[in-house]
């Protein structure tokens, strides 16, 4: 409804300033004139002929010749009907019919020529209504192509979100049935952290933005969850925050995957194994950064592994492009690393 409302206000603002414009053109000859002569319905002539120009080439002219690439038979058919509009002042002026009231013989004008302001003011309705008309039609057609492009960018940001969840779900799962298969007394403080992780996940990410402390601590509950079913003394897990939170957002689910990637792929059960997780805010930059062991492969690959490293990458480019972004990654072989650092206040999805 208000949508409706807003149009019909722009149609009757429209509507409005078109006929300002109108009576302003028929004023001006009287305007310009130091002795105008009373005014006679046969004034309006004029400007009820440049009307009907104006709007002939607005809706007729431009979308069914020029638009069409029709060039040649636009200006043909545009000249034309100008010099058809000027006819009959033009055979007027130069004698060749006479006026209906009494003048001067026509002799006297044989030879005359149309007022130069006359000429100028067709010409000029002429521009001035291809000019609208084509500046219309762009103004329409790159505000189709944007919303094009937001409903494409939402569509697919929500099949990327929705692929993360699954993903991240089955891997918690794994982890307690491992703390299940061992009897351990911390399987029911990890259900309850689960359950944290899972209202954050099914409530709290389906805004566009989230509070940058929210996902902080989203992330630490999900370590606190892995820290449950592994050995202190085999693993060393860091988990720092350096800077302020509050004021910043982020877009959920942004940071998991590469907390989780560590976690998947930097622990080994023979080997002592490092993951350090930083985050450091600074004005509106985030720079977070995944630091763990690397170990050979063994055994087959996961067909299912591999999801979340691309489905960050693709993400971090439709949030954050034009440079809004930095990851790095870097491999060893005995390290994986991973750089990202966010320019927060940049973010191009707005909050909800």
């Amino acid at each position: 409804m208000f949508n409706q409302d807003k149009t019909t206000r722009q149609r009757i603002l429209r509507v409005i300033v078109h006929v300002a414009a109108w009576v302003g053109v028929a004023a001006i000859p009287r305007l310009l004139s130091d002795n105008p002569p009373p005014f006679q319905p046969r004034h309006l002539v004029l400007p009820l002929l440049l009307a009907g120009y104006f709007y002939l080439n607005y809706y007729v002219l431009i979308p069914r010749l020029f638009a069409r690439r029709k060039f040649a038979l636009y200006f043909l058919v545009a000249l034309g009907l100008l010099a058809l509009l000027y006819m009959p002042l033009l055979l007027r002026v130069t004698g060749l019919i006479q006026p209906l009231h009494h003048g001067p013989p026509p002799g006297a004008m044989r030879y005359s020529r149309p007022p130069h302001g006359m000429w100028l003011m067709g010409i000029l309705v002429w521009i001035i209504s291809s000019g609208m008309r084509i500046t219309s039609a762009w103004f329409d057609a790159e505000g189709a192509r944007r919303e094009l492009e937001n409903k494409q960018l939402t569509a697919e940001l929500a099949f990327l979100k929705s692929q993360v969840s699954p993903h991240f779900l089955f891997n918690t799962l794994n982890n307690i049935y491992s703390l299940a298969q061992l009897k351990s007394d911390d399987t029911p403080e990890a259900i309850m952290q689960l359950s944290q992780l899972m209202r954050y996940m099914l409530y709290e990410s389906a805004a566009a933005r989230v509070p940058l402390a929210r996902e902080t601590e989203y992330l630490r509950t999900y370590i606190d969850l892995q820290r449950l079913r592994l050995d202190p003394e085999q693993v060393d897990i860091r988990f720092t925050v350096d800077g302020p939170l509050d004021g910043h957002l982020i877009e959920p689910m942004l940071l998991i995957p590469f907390v989780e990637n560590a976690f998947k792929h930097g622990i080994s059960a023979r080997n002592f194994s490092r993951i350090a997780v930083n985050i450091i805010v600074r004005e509106n930059q985030l720079l977070f950064t995944v630091q763990n062991s690397r170990f050979p492969r063994t055994g087959s690959p996961d067909p299912n592994s591999g999801i979340g490293l691309p489905n960050v990458r693709q993400r971090l480019s439709l949030l954050y492009p034009d440079g809004r972004h930095l990851l790095h990654v870097e491999e060893t072989d005995d390290e994986f690393l991973v750089e990202l650092t966010l320019t927060l206040a940049h973010a191009p999805v707005p909050a909800r």
